[in-house]
């Protein structure tokens, strides 16, 4: 008797397994969708940054831009990130000129 308690399927048993792996799955997808929308219309140089911070004390700085070479353009190709503005660049270049003239 107690073999045919063991092989009987126990639809609560069933039921938990699958709610736990649902959200289980429901849980690393959305966690998933939030590490994707860090990026979401940020800019070329922010992202390179981004990824080069997060990756470099983990695999070095050369291979982390090496590795930020290769993801910008395909995060660009599907309009993830931005290019960076023409303005944005000579800003940038601006201030790092003030601030060397400014050392001296």
């Amino acid at each position: 008797m107690a073999a045919e308690v063991e092989k009987a399927r126990h639809p609560f048993r069933f039921i938990f397994k699958f709610l736990l792996f649902a959200g289980i799955v429901y849980v690393v997808g959305k966690v998933l969708a939030e590490k994707k929308n860090e990026y979401y219309g940020i800019t070329e140089s922010e992202a390179r940054v981004k990824i080069e911070t997060k990756l470099g004390p983990k695999m070095g700085e050369a291979q982390a831009a090496e590795l930020a070479d290769q993801i910008i353009p395909k995060l660009m190709e599907k309009g993830v990130i931005v290019a960076d503005e023409p303005h944005d660049i000579v800003d940038s270049a601006e201030a790092a000129t003030e601030d060397d003239d400014s050392e001296e």
